[in-house]
């Protein structure tokens, strides 16, 4: 009987994936209706396994009663399945006790008490009668290691004391057994979800669904064909003792099955997220066709649009602070609604300003009230693993505890957990309201969920308060009261100087990152002032995208006493100002050639985007003078060539008239927009033509430990920066494709490249301290792009110059 036992299990690697003996397996299969819940009773074997484990046979330890889920719900209903289960436990007892063939018994089974039942049912049932003969086995002999009176007679019968003092030596071959199940229900829940998918999402002559339900029958025979050996392995065990021990030929057989099992998993399951990706896909194709039609639908409320965004089995998709504190979505019910829509890489300033607005605006009388709603969005896209439920966006436990920690500061709500935000509001977002990377947007909806504003973050930058309530009407409505005036462009930032400017009195605002350039035109216009006996009010307002050298500066001027600058802070909020300026205008389809404020604010963009030095000076609100560094320190220079008119006519227009001869058609205006603005068509506000587009890389190492914000790491690609701070950058015509490699040593320095209109191709002049190890790599279809060196290069620089030239120009024919 033992080489019957031993021989028993060697048989079963036999051709059984033959196309032949998967024919009779097919054949085999013949449904008449019969049906239950497979998944109640999967989860009632996941849990006999579970507490069979190898850990609880070495230990002897029963687990108390209070620590295990009850998982009998939903199977009391099922009258005969205890027989047919017990059934096939029988059949299985009485082949493996035997001189039986492993394959022949899997297809007796097949063929007799499973016939009737759906492949998902077939491997369900199977592994409950092995469960109900293994968990018997264990329940006895743990029972039995506490000195169950009953335990010990029938332990007894079975000679499991015996077999109990062999125990570890038993381990190795439980773990294979333990491990071989684990693939095996991991194989029937897959089997299970393909049962299980909607047929209304997915067609069953779908190429990938049609292969998955081929290769079904092979993957339940196999489930099958591993339970009968498991089995004959658990009987030998009885029926030898511990004369079955020595061999190890079971454990080993044992493993390759599991491995066997596990590649049929693999296989089905990479069919299974294929199909799932087909449905979460169509899915979210009739939801977002679901939401635009509910977005262009009238309404009563705004009930119905909100549940459709934030989805919620209890109906609580908002957060206040505290995410264990969930709140209802009827605290929107027919109220305005504000979403502020960004990435959890929102700045600070960003916040801070907005939460200023919010508590001005929210609960002080203002009508109609309205909530504020964070909605953080991230990127990746995952499809949900239960096939019910749309797809998602799924946060690491990193972005998870990120979103947490800003919503904590928020005033307002929040929507968490973030996978209520299906891919389909997401994509609505994205497509709709055009958010994008970078760029947060503040959607406004009215009290029965129509859209008033697709983006009024610009005009409460501009506006504050006064943009109440956001709506697209109000927007317009407040531009047609607005000229191009000092206090525009200055706005709530500085009431003093609002003040100066209704009295008469002169203000110089002036800007740039050049600490050098700085020292020299407010000395210098120290001098004209002292010359000429009058006052100018200097106010420093940095440059747009404020970095840590206007940091620098400001505490230079400070300590010098240069003049008065504003922090950090409202430095920020000027430009973002004057940027929320041009995209209110832009996307109000204004131009150029005939919005005056829209000029005005594109050349006081294009001075902040100069690394050098600018200013603006006024007297009243209607005169203003500007120009750039390079011609102001001329006009300082020349100081005595225009200061007479001064006394006649007054500093400011004194001012103008010495910039007249200054000023030349030659011109170079360079506007720095992120990649991700929707901008792409500005005219040149010197000369109205359309200005051309360039690619800019930029990288900025700033080492600044008291303003290191994670939001300007992550947007900021640093490699092989110099220690001290530094700024590389490279701007080529937009026609040239991005493969461009910058390798520069901390020993470089600057690099940076600025393209010329002289240049159809588009050109680049390179300082001297542009190192040989830098590389420009443009295909033959970019056209050309040249590069200058100064004679003061280094001795890299000038082979850098050919090489670059030379990788640039296209092919020979």
């Amino acid at each position: 009987m033992a080489r019957n036992l031993l021989k028993y299990g060697s048989r079963l690697f036999t051709s059984s994936d033959d196309t032949g003996v998967m024919k009779h397996v097919e054949d085999s299969h013949k449904p008449d209706g019969r049906s239950f819940d497979v998944k109640p009773v999967l989860a009632v074997v996941e849990q006999i396994f579970d507490l069979t484990a190898p850990a609880s046979i070495t230990t002897r330890i029963v687990p108390a009663a209070e620590d295990v889920t009850d998982v009998s719900t939903g199977v009391d209903a099922l009258d005969s399945l205890g027989c047919t289960i017990h059934k096939i436990a029988c059949e299985i007892t009485c082949r493996c006790s035997g001189n039986g063939d492993g394959h022949e018994t899997t297809m007796v089974l097949l063929k007799g008490p499973l016939s009737h039942y759906e492949w998902d049912a077939k491997a369900v049932l199977v592994l409950a009668a092995f469960a109900m003969t293994y968990g018997e086995f264990w329940l006895t002999s743990q029972l039995h290691a506490v000195n169950n009176p009953l335990a010990k007679s029938v332990a007894v019968l079975k000679q499991l004391p015996e077999l109990l003092e062999h125990v570890d030596t038993l381990k190795p071959r439980f773990d294979a057994l333990n491990n071989l199940f684990a693939e095996l229900l991991a194989l029937t829940r897959c089997i299970i979800e393909f049962s299980d998918m909607p047929k209304d999402y997915i067609s069953m002559d779908t190429p990938t669904l049609k292969t998955a339900q081929a290769y079904i029958p092979t993957a339940v025979y196999w489930i099958v064909k591993s339970v009968i050996t498991s089995s004959s392995q658990v009987i030998g065990l009885i029926c030898m003792g511990h004369e079955y021990l020595a061999s190890a030929s079971e454990a080993w057989e044992l493993s390759n099955l599991a491995h066997k099992v596990k590649n049929i998993h693999d296989h089905l399951r990479n069919l299974l997220k294929k199909c799932l990706d087909l449905i979460d896909e169509k899915r979210q194709e009739e939801s977002y066709h679901l939401l635009e039609r509910t977005f262009q639908t009238p309404h009563l409320d705004n009930m119905r649009l909100l549940r459709l965004m934030f989805p919620s089995q209890d109906d609580c998709p908002l957060i206040l602070r505290d995410p264990s504190k969930k709140v209802n979505i009827d605290v929107l019910h027919r109220k305005m609604v504000v979403l502020l829509i960004s990435e959890l890489q929102i700045k600070q300033e960003e916040l801070s300003f907005l939460e200023k607005i919010y508590r001005d605006t929210h609960g002080h009388g203002y009508v109609p009230a309205y909530e504020l709603v964070w909605v953080p969005i991230v990127d990746h896209v995952v499809p949900q693993s239960s096939i019910t439920k749309p797809g998602a966006i799924k946060l690491t436990s990193d972005e998870d505890k990120v979103l947490l920690a800003l919503a904590a500061k928020m005033p307002w709500y929040t929507t968490y957990p973030h996978p209520h935000h299906n891919s389909a509001f997401v994509r609505y977002i994205k497509k709709e309201w055009h958010f994008v990377k970078n760029k947060p947007i503040l959607v406004v909806l009215d009290a029965q969920g129509k859209l008033a504003n697709r983006n009024a973050l610009y005009m409460v930058y501009i506006w504050a308060t006064v943009a109440f309530p956001f709506y697209s009407s109000r927007e317009e409505t407040l531009w047609k009261a607005e000229t191009w005036k000092f206090e525009l462009v200055v706005g709530y930032l500085d009431n003093k100087l609002s003040r100066s400017i209704s009295e008469g009195k002169l203000v110089c605002l002036y800007g740039g990152e050049s600490i050098d350039w700085i020292r020299y035109f407010t000395k210098e216009m120290e001098k004209i002032m002292k010359a000429a006996s009058i006052n100018v009010e200097m106010v420093y307002v940095g440059k747009n995208h404020p970095n840590f050298p206007v940091k620098k500066n400001i505490e230079a001027i400070k300590k010098e006493k240069l003049s008065g600058t504003w922090d950090f802070d409202t430095i920020w909020l000027f430009w973002t100002r004057l940027e929320s300026m041009m995209h209110s205008k832009l996307q109000s389809d204004r131009s150029t050639e005939t919005d005056q404020i829209l000029q005005e604010v594109i050349t006081l963009l294009t001075y902040g985007n100069s690394n050098y030095g600018w200013a603006m000076v006024s007297k009243g609100s209607l005169e203003m003078v500007k120009a750039e560094g390079k011609v102001l320190i001329n006009l300082l220079d020349n100081f005595d060539s225009w200061k007479d008119k001064i006394g006649t006519d007054g500093f400011d227009k004194a001012f103008q008239s010495g910039l007249v001869p200054l000023q030349s058609a030659d011109h170079c205006v360079r506007l720095v927009l992120p990649s991700t603005s929707p901008v792409h068509k500005v005219s040149c506000p010197e000369c109205r033509k359309i200005m051309e587009r360039y690619l800019l890389f930029q990288c900025c190492d700033t080492q600044d430990d008291s303003r290191g914000s994670e939001e300007d790491a992550a947007a900021t690609a640093v490699a092989g920066l110099p220690t001290a701070a530094a700024t590389q950058a490279a701007t080529l015509p937009s026609t040239v494709p991005a493969q461009v490699v910058a390798a520069s040593p901390p020993s470089a320095g600057v690099v940076t490249a600025q393209a010329t209109a002289a240049s159809p191709a588009g050109a680049a002049t390179f300082p001297p301290t542009i190192p040989a190890q830098a590389t420009v790599v443009s295909p033959p279809s970019a056209g050309v792009v040249a590069a200058q060196a100064t004679d003061a290069s280094p001795a890299g620089a000038g082979q850098f110059v050919a090489d670059l030239f030379a990788k640039s120009q296209p092919p020979r024919p």
